[in-house]
């Protein structure tokens, strides 16, 4: 991690250590993640119990907890974000779709799970990380984003 100090808004003098801020690279993963509209209306009220009885998010959520390095701020751990939405799609002849029809257009309840590692995690840990996520994933053809580093910044 590397510190920054924060110029004072005279520019003369470094601002006070507790204005100083600190930088970690890290790569985000993102995941979407289908869900029953029961499960969406509920934490979309604020009811992010409910992510707990949900089992199919309970298997994410187990690779998420499980794995060393995803979420790993020292102190915190496991840490992630949840976000609700909805995915659209049209299922192609060939598919075997979990969710919709072949032809047919369909609107997915989702949540969007984003966590981050460590940009210096080697290869092999963040592959294993993301063969997890897929092989846990209900879909067919999972949607998993895999960023390229960059900083969060957060007090020191």
């Amino acid at each position: 991690m590397t510190a920054i100090t924060t110029p004072s808004i005279d520019g003369k003098a470094p601002a006070p250590a507790e204005m100083a801020v600190r930088r970690l690279p890290v790569r985000s993963v993102r995941v979407y993640w289908p869900v029953s509209g029961r499960t969406l209306a509920r934490v979309g009220s604020g009811d992010v119990d409910v992510l707990r009885e949900d089992e199919s998010f309970a298997a994410l959520l187990h690779v998420l907890r499980t794995s060393a390095c995803a979420g790993d701020f020292g102190v915190y751990r496991d840490v992630f974000e949840v976000g609700v939405g909805v995915e659209g799609f049209t299922t192609g002849h060939g598919a075997r779709p979990t969710f919709g029809s072949v032809g047919d257009s369909s609107l997915s309840p989702t949540l969007t799970v984003t966590t981050h590692i460590d940009a210096r995690t080697p290869d092999a840990e963040i592959s294993r990380l993301l063969s997890r996520v897929l092989d846990a994933h209900p879909w067919e053809v999972p949607v998993v984003e895999l960023s390229a580093p960059f900083d969060l910044v957060f007090r020191a």
